[in-house]
Protein backbone atom coordinates (compact mmCIF):
# COMPACT_ATOMS: atom_id res chain seq x y z
CA UNK A 1 0.00 0.00 0.00
CA UNK A 2 2.78 2.28 0.98
CA UNK A 3 4.52 1.95 -2.48
CA UNK A 4 0.92 2.85 -4.49
CA UNK A 5 1.00 5.94 -2.62
CA UNK A 6 -0.76 5.30 1.05
CA UNK A 7 0.04 7.80 3.26
CA UNK A 8 -1.76 5.99 6.22
CA UNK A 9 -3.74 2.40 7.42
CA UNK A 10 -6.20 1.19 9.37
CA UNK A 11 -6.96 -2.43 10.51
CA UNK A 12 -10.97 -1.74 9.41
CA UNK A 13 -12.29 -4.14 12.16
CA UNK A 14 -12.81 -3.91 15.78
CA UNK A 15 -11.93 -7.21 16.35
CA UNK A 16 -8.34 -7.16 14.64
CA UNK A 17 -7.52 -4.85 17.16
CA UNK A 18 -6.62 -7.69 19.23
CA UNK A 19 -3.05 -7.33 18.02
CA UNK A 20 -2.68 -3.84 16.58
CA UNK A 21 0.26 -2.99 19.42
CA UNK A 22 2.32 -5.32 18.21
CA UNK A 23 1.60 -4.23 14.53
CA UNK A 24 2.15 -0.44 14.82
CA UNK A 25 5.73 -1.07 15.07
CA UNK A 26 6.50 -3.15 12.36
CA UNK A 27 3.47 -0.99 10.17
CA UNK A 28 5.24 0.55 7.11
CA UNK A 29 2.24 3.13 7.44
CA UNK A 30 1.24 5.16 10.22
CA UNK A 31 -2.00 3.24 11.26
CA UNK A 32 -5.42 4.90 12.85
CA UNK A 33 -6.02 3.19 15.81
CA UNK A 34 -9.71 2.47 16.21
CA UNK A 35 -9.57 1.38 19.83
CA UNK A 36 -8.06 4.82 21.28
CA UNK A 37 -10.32 6.57 18.61
CA UNK A 38 -12.95 4.78 21.45
CA UNK A 39 -11.46 5.73 23.77
CA UNK A 40 -10.97 9.52 23.49
CA UNK A 41 -14.63 9.30 22.39
CA UNK A 42 -15.85 7.27 25.90
CA UNK A 43 -13.80 9.81 27.55
CA UNK A 44 -14.84 12.89 26.02
CA UNK A 45 -18.41 11.95 26.66
CA UNK A 46 -18.23 11.23 30.85
CA UNK A 47 -19.29 8.24 30.82
CA UNK A 48 -18.81 5.70 33.88
CA UNK A 49 -20.05 2.74 33.02
CA UNK A 50 -20.59 1.50 29.23
CA UNK A 51 -22.05 -2.13 28.27
CA UNK A 52 -19.90 -3.83 25.86
CA UNK A 53 -21.25 -6.33 23.52
CA UNK A 54 -18.98 -7.80 20.21
CA UNK A 55 -17.09 -11.20 20.19
CA UNK A 56 -16.13 -13.16 23.17
CA UNK A 57 -13.04 -12.13 23.04
CA UNK A 58 -14.12 -8.55 22.99
CA UNK A 59 -16.60 -8.85 25.79
CA UNK A 60 -14.38 -10.92 28.01
CA UNK A 61 -10.97 -8.20 27.40
CA UNK A 62 -13.70 -5.15 27.76
CA UNK A 63 -12.40 -4.31 24.45
CA UNK A 64 -8.68 -5.38 25.05
CA UNK A 65 -8.72 -3.52 28.52
CA UNK A 66 -8.33 -0.07 26.53
CA UNK A 67 -10.77 1.93 28.37
CA UNK A 68 -9.75 3.12 31.71
CA UNK A 69 -11.97 6.47 31.81
CA UNK A 70 -14.72 4.19 32.38
CA UNK A 71 -16.29 0.70 33.65
CA UNK A 72 -16.88 -1.79 30.66
CA UNK A 73 -19.58 -4.44 31.81
CA UNK A 74 -20.72 -7.93 29.83
CA UNK A 75 -23.45 -9.58 29.59
CA UNK A 76 -23.53 -12.28 32.20
CA UNK A 77 -23.61 -16.37 32.39
CA UNK A 78 -25.75 -17.90 29.69
CA UNK A 79 -26.17 -14.22 28.10
CA UNK A 80 -22.45 -13.64 27.27
CA UNK A 81 -22.01 -17.13 25.50
CA UNK A 82 -25.78 -16.15 23.38
CA UNK A 83 -24.43 -13.14 22.50
CA UNK A 84 -20.92 -14.24 21.42
CA UNK A 85 -22.70 -16.81 19.64
CA UNK A 86 -25.20 -15.04 17.67
CA UNK A 87 -22.26 -12.04 16.96
CA UNK A 88 -20.13 -14.79 15.13
CA UNK A 89 -23.09 -16.61 13.01
CA UNK A 90 -24.32 -13.11 12.05
CA UNK A 91 -20.91 -11.53 11.31
CA UNK A 92 -19.96 -14.74 8.86
CA UNK A 93 -23.02 -14.31 7.21
CA UNK A 94 -23.31 -10.61 6.85
CA UNK A 95 -27.03 -10.33 7.82
CA UNK A 96 -28.89 -10.94 11.08
CA UNK A 97 -32.36 -12.79 11.71
CA UNK A 98 -34.39 -11.39 14.18
CA UNK A 99 -33.69 -14.21 16.55
CA UNK A 100 -29.89 -12.41 16.90
CA UNK A 101 -31.50 -9.22 17.12
CA UNK A 102 -33.52 -9.97 20.38
CA UNK A 103 -30.78 -11.47 22.06
CA UNK A 104 -28.73 -8.15 21.21
CA UNK A 105 -31.54 -5.94 22.36
CA UNK A 106 -32.08 -7.89 25.64
CA UNK A 107 -28.44 -8.14 26.34
CA UNK A 108 -28.12 -4.32 25.70
CA UNK A 109 -31.21 -4.24 28.69
CA UNK A 110 -29.71 -6.11 31.07
CA UNK A 111 -26.43 -4.29 30.74
CA UNK A 112 -28.94 -0.79 31.38
CA UNK A 113 -30.37 -2.48 33.81
CA UNK A 114 -27.28 -3.53 35.75
CA UNK A 115 -26.28 0.42 35.86
CA UNK A 116 -25.02 0.89 32.14
CA UNK A 117 -25.32 4.06 30.83
CA UNK A 118 -25.16 3.02 26.99
CA UNK A 119 -24.21 0.08 25.01
CA UNK A 120 -21.40 -0.33 23.08
CA UNK A 121 -21.32 -2.01 20.02
CA UNK A 122 -17.79 -3.68 20.36
CA UNK A 123 -18.07 -5.19 16.54
CA UNK A 124 -17.77 -4.04 13.62
CA UNK A 125 -20.79 -6.18 11.80
CA UNK A 126 -22.97 -5.06 14.99
CA UNK A 127 -24.62 -2.20 12.52
CA UNK A 128 -26.69 -4.74 11.17
CA UNK A 129 -28.68 -5.60 14.29
CA UNK A 130 -28.68 -2.07 15.23
CA UNK A 131 -29.19 0.29 12.29
CA UNK A 132 -32.36 2.09 11.70
CA UNK A 133 -33.95 0.33 14.82
CA UNK A 134 -35.44 0.99 17.70
CA UNK A 135 -33.86 -0.12 20.71
CA UNK A 136 -34.56 1.89 23.87
CA UNK A 137 -30.83 2.59 24.92
CA UNK A 138 -27.86 4.37 23.97
CA UNK A 139 -24.87 3.29 21.49
CA UNK A 140 -21.48 3.81 21.52
CA UNK A 141 -20.81 2.02 18.12
CA UNK A 142 -16.89 1.59 17.89
CA UNK A 143 -17.35 1.13 14.14
CA UNK A 144 -18.65 4.83 13.63
CA UNK A 145 -15.94 6.18 15.88
CA UNK A 146 -13.50 4.34 13.73
CA UNK A 147 -14.68 5.45 10.65
CA UNK A 148 -15.14 9.08 11.79
CA UNK A 149 -11.39 8.61 12.86
CA UNK A 150 -9.89 7.52 9.59
CA UNK A 151 -11.87 10.34 8.06
CA UNK A 152 -10.33 12.80 9.85
CA UNK A 153 -6.92 11.76 9.05
CA UNK A 154 -7.46 11.43 5.70
CA UNK A 155 -7.97 14.92 6.35
CA UNK A 156 -4.94 15.96 7.91
CA UNK A 157 -2.66 14.03 5.00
Amino acid sequence: MKAAGAEIAAVTSMGGHFCINELLPISPLPLVHGIRAVAASIEKSGRKKIGVLGTRLVMETKLYGSISSAELIAPDGERFGQVGDAYSAMAGIGKVTDAQRQIFFTAGHELMARGAEAIMLGGTDLFLAFAGQKHGFRLVDCADIHVEAIFEASRSR
